[in-house]
This record gives C-alpha cells, structure tokens and sequence, in this order.
C-alpha cells in the first residue's frame, strides 16, 4: 500500500499540467495565426499602394509624351552620349522663378505653366507653338510668358532620374565643354540649357527624361 500512494499523487499532479499546456500551446497558435494574417494584410496594402504609385506615374508620363515638343535634326553625335543638335524657331510658354533652388523652381514653374498647357483659363493644350505668338492666346498668369525662340544649335546630353540638382548641371555642363573642344566646336553662349520632358511629380524616376545642354558654334 505505500508503494502505491505516490503513483496516485503523480497522475492528480499531472492532469494540471497537460490542461496548462494544451491552453499555452493554443494561444501560441493563435498568436501566430493572427501574425500572419496581419502579415499578409499589411503585405497586400504594400502592393495596392505600389501599384497605385506607379499606375499614376505611368499615366503621367504618358499624359507628358503626348505634348508637342520642339522637333530637331541630329547633326552629329560626339562620345559620351552628347548629341549637336539643330532646332528650328519654336515658341515655349515659360515661367521665371527667381530666389529658389532648382527643385523647387522646377516644380513651381512646371505647375505654373502646366495651367496654361493643359488648359487652366485659357484651355490651350501645347506649350510649343506651330504657329507665331500672334495666334496664341495670353497667358493670365502674371509668372508665365510667351517667349519665340530662335533657330540654333546646342549640344546636349541626356539622362534619367529625378530633376538634376545644380551641381548635376554644372557636372554635365563641363562634360560637354570638354567634348566641344575635341570635336572643334564652342559653346556660343554661358547660358545652360535644363530640359525636364516629364512631371517633376507622378512620373516614376526611371521614365523621366532629363537632357542638360549648351549653345554651340563651330570653332
């Protein structure tokens, strides 16, 4: 009979803890399950953001590669991806912003004249003209004017990314200027030429066309 007592006592201790366990092991479970199904919530949220993101930049760049844009003829093409280029006359609608830093001007101007373009008050839809300034409507935008430019040449780079900063500039800048003086050409004046062909916005960095570039003359 004493030998049987602490076979009794071990199996009444025992039932506790099977039932403890058991408890911690479902709550493990659940602990995890509602992990992974936070997991997966967050994940697809990720993804509907994404492709937002992107189905907006596409139709943005879209919307961008439809403007009219000044033609040119390709004149000859110098190492390093530079490009002399000959334009005809052409009219832009251009906006001046004084006192800012190139990304902020970039984004200012681009809204400023994107209310002329895309219509705003006066309902036009092209920034470069095919006709002379006469035809075209007034911008009321006291920042936006209407400028004729003449015909010429220019060497020009161009690259993608995000709007270029002043130093991106002044970097390839002096990239051409070395490329003109071996291929005998000369910069005609000291003004640098910054053209952005997409929204400084929506348009995913990879899509957008950046080209820097310098009025040239033949030396």
């Amino acid at each position: 009979a004493s030998t049987r007592a602490p076979r009794e006592d071990a199996v009444a201790c025992q039932a506790p803890l099977l039932r403890h366990t058991h408890a911690a092991a479902r709550s493990r479970r659940g602990s995890a399950s509602r992990n992974m199904m936070l997991q997966r919530i967050l994940v697809g949220v990720a993804s509907a953001l994404v492709s937002l993101r992107y189905g907006v930049g596409i139709y943005a760049w879209r919307l961008s590669e439809g403007l009219e844009k000044p033609k040119y003829e390709t004149v000859e093409r110098l190492p390093g991806g530079i490009e002399i280029r000959s334009y005809p006359s052409y009219v832009v609608a251009e906006a001046t912003m004084r006192g800012k830093t190139m990304s902020k001007a970039t984004g200012n101007g681009f809204r400023a004249c994107a209310g002329y373009i895309f219509g705003g008050k006066n309902r036009v839809r092209g920034v470069f003209a095919k006709g002379s300034l006469s035809t075209l409507p007034t911008p009321t935008d006291a920042i936006v004017n209407l400028r004729q430019i003449k015909a010429h040449t220019a060497a020009f780079v161009t690259f993608s990314g995000k709007p270029p900063s002043e130093a991106r500039v002044a970097k390839e800048r002096l990239r051409i200027e070395k490329a003109l003086v071996d291929a005998g050409y000369a910069p005609a004046s000291s003004e640098t030429l910054t053209y952005g062909y997409h929204d400084p916005f929506a348009t995913p960095n990879l899509l957008r066309r950046n080209e820097v570039g310098v009025y040239v003359t033949k030396a």
